[in-house]
């Protein structure tokens, strides 16, 4: 509720007798009118808390204790949260007279002198400056700087998280937010330019706090410095979002504010799409020396963590990733995160990391990078860390649910909190024609489609019962379990071929066994000729029969090529003191390494089981082999 709504409940629950909207209007210093839409505007939150007559208004003070109660959250109870609302308040609406303040607060006036220490505080950090005239409170500076620091503001109140459309609209109320998401989006792919979620939305939030600023009279007058260096399809680029902005705001960008739109769009956008690039490209785009930089950058990382991120389309990504981060840092636009506090505290091994890289960085270049764009660093090197060791296999579900008030966020977060674990909320839709443009795993709808959808549908209802829990539940599990035998069989597709299957009659040893397919993977080009020995090796530490079935393999994943050479013995082999059926030898590149992981565990799983070997062994080529050990995964 507004600050006047709350004024109102307070005045007319300690009043003895009905007040007239011109005596409101006087307490509250606004119109009689304003006096009228605030009373309708309570009565649409809790009906009938507000009734009129000739004598004026009479409260209900029992709803009026329930709005109040409700409204308490609403007050800036702490000292941060009334030292961002102060700076807030006078970065937004001007001077304001120091008491008027207390009482929005309800605070003392010591009180509010203390806050005030930490005002100033925060000001200076972000060179502006608090004024105090006669008690009236001022901020002075530049533009730019007050922008800047009302975005940081609004990323503080989300608490670190991803700052969406709704708090946007809260905070800048009478800005269609959506509608700048949508102009951006189109112009961008009308130009071929690309841009990520969080930078995206980073840009969202410059447009909407500039769009604000200008329609309360503070446009920019100061430079944005290195309008130098802007290539001129940026410029028109941003003119093109500014114009339909202007049009649909009914205001006007001078010069100075295009120019910095520009730079944004600049250090945080391409007009290369990254899935067409190669590392040729990247290195044209990019240049020797960042090109030279990421790779050095990438060789520290894989020393410090024994994992290879050294495959195109990870340095591709990095690359330009880095490329954009310097041209910021050079033009005084660092980006955002909304996630550093969390990516320092959860994952401190890959944030140091980041660490390093900015060092090298500084090292390199000169230039210092902020906490923040260290996150993104590390969002970068875990992500692909992630990736490579499959340490999560969520899905991305859709929700189809057409917007009513917040019920689609709320709903929205709801199954998020609950699927956490399992899914990622790509994204809410609410309208049918979106389900063709979406890429996901599961959609999640209150509503029938009148079109076929192409992936797995789950009904439920916009008040999510336990019935629906367990559809969702249950279509999770499913989709899980599909796409890990999926992938479980485009795996063992890559790694067997059939010049690496064979069924023997032979009487076989261990060691001939070993020759015999070591030698088989040498005449490949699989391996070099050290092979053997480090299967040998790796087999004296530990025997690598399992039951039936044994898995020999080198620990140095050094071979040319990856590949798993498999041989069914119908006179079984003594390998130690087992008797084994089923040899599957493993050469690993280092590059694929993570499939060592990714197989390893599970094959083990299926084969110690006797009816699967026994199922297993039947099979007759490479194709059968892979078909029953994919049926047959749990």
């Amino acid at each position: 509720m507004k600050n006047q709504q709350i004024q109102i409940l307070r005045i007319l629950k300690e009043a003895d007798s009905p007040i007239t909207s011109s005596s409101l209007s006087n307490a509250l210093n606004v119109s009689p009118r304003s006096v009228k839409t605030y009373v309708n505007e309570i009565n649409e939150v809790l009906p009938e808390t507000i009734s009129s007559s000739r004598k004026g208004y009479v409260i209900d003070k029992g709803k009026a204790d329930e709005l109040l109660e409700e409204s308490k959250s609403l007050i800036p109870q702490t000292k941060e949260e009334r030292v961002n609302f102060i700076i807030n308040e006078l970065i937004k609406r001007g001077p304001i007279n120091a008491h008027d303040l207390c009482d929005t607060l309800f605070v003392s006036y010591s009180t509010l002198k203390s806050d005030l220490v930490s005002v100033r505080k925060i000001l200076t950090d972000a060179d502006l400056i608090l004024v105090n005239q006669n008690d009236f409170l001022l901020i002075n500076g530049l533009e730019k700087n007050k922008r800047k620091l009302l975005s940081s503001l609004l990323y503080s109140e989300s608490h670190n998280n991803f700052v969406n459309h709704e708090k946007m609209s809260e905070s800048f109320e009478g800005i269609d937010v959506a509608f700048i998401k949508e102009t951006i989006l189109s112009k961008f792919e009308e130009y071929h330019y690309f841009i990520n979620d969080y930078s995206l939305e980073n840009l969202i939030l410059h447009a909407t706090i500039t769009i604000d600023r200008i329609r309360n009279g503070f446009s920019a007058t100061d430079s944005p410095g290195a309008a130098s260096i802007l290539r001129s399809h940026e410029y028109d680029l941003a003119n093109s979002i500014v114009s339909e902005l202007e049009e649909h705001f009914h205001i006007h960008f001078n010069e100075i504010e295009i120019a910095e739109f520009a730079m944004l769009i600049l250090s945080r956008a391409s007009n290369l799409d990254y899935e067409t690039v190669t590392a040729d490209n990247v290195r044209q785009y990019v240049g020797e020396e960042i090109y030279a930089l990421a790779d050095e950058l990438i060789r520290d990382f894989s020393v410090f963590f024994y994992i290879d991120l050294s495959q195109p389309e990870f340095f591709v990504r990095f690359a330009l990733h880095i490329k954009n981060l310097l041209i910021r840092s050079n033009s005084g636009y660092f980006s955002k995160n909304p996630l550093t506090e969390s990516i320092k505290q959860n994952c401190p091994l890959i944030y140091d990391s980041a660490v390093n890289s900015a060092r090298v960085i500084k090292e390199r270049t000169g230039i210092n990078l902020n906490d923040d764009e260290i996150a993104y660093i590390a969002f970068h090197l875990g992500g692909a860390l992630e990736l490579q060791n499959t340490l999560s296999n969520k899905l991305t579900a859709y929700i189809f649910c057409p917007g009513y008030y917040n019920m689609n966020t709320r709903l929205s977060d709801f199954i998020s909190s609950r699927f956490s674990e399992t899914l990622i909320i790509g994204g809410i839709l609410t309208q049918e024609e979106e389900l063709s443009r979406v890429n996901c795993d599961l959609i999640i709808s209150t509503m029938r489609f009148s079109t076929n959808v192409s992936v797995p549908v789950v009904m439920i209802s916009p008040f999510v019962k336990e019935a629906d829990l367990k559809n969702i539940f249950d279509a999770v599990d499913t989709i899980r379990q599909q796409k890990k035998k999926n992938t479980f069989h485009e795996h063992l597709s890559y790694l067997i071929k059939e010049d690496l299957f064979e069924v023997t009659d032979e009487h076989l040893t261990k060691e001939e066994v070993i020759h015999k397919m070591a030698c088989r993977l040498m005449d490949l080009d699989y391996v070099g000729d050290q092979f053997e020995g480090d299967v040998i090796e790796r087999d004296l530490i530990s025997s690598t029969a399992f039951d039936t079935f044994a898995i020999p393999h080198a620990m140095k994943m050094r071979e040319k090529h990856t590949g798993i050479n498999i041989l069914i013995c119908k006179d079984p082999v003594d390998w130690d003191d087992k008797k084994v059926e089923l040899i599957m030898m493993l050469c690993f590149n280092r590059n694929d390494r993570y499939l060592f992981n990714e197989l390893f565990e599970p094959i083990s799983m299926i084969l110690v089981d006797p009816d699967n070997m026994a199922k297993v062994l039947k099979t007759k080529n490479a194709d059968e082999f892979i078909d029953a050990l994919t049926e047959l995964m749990p």
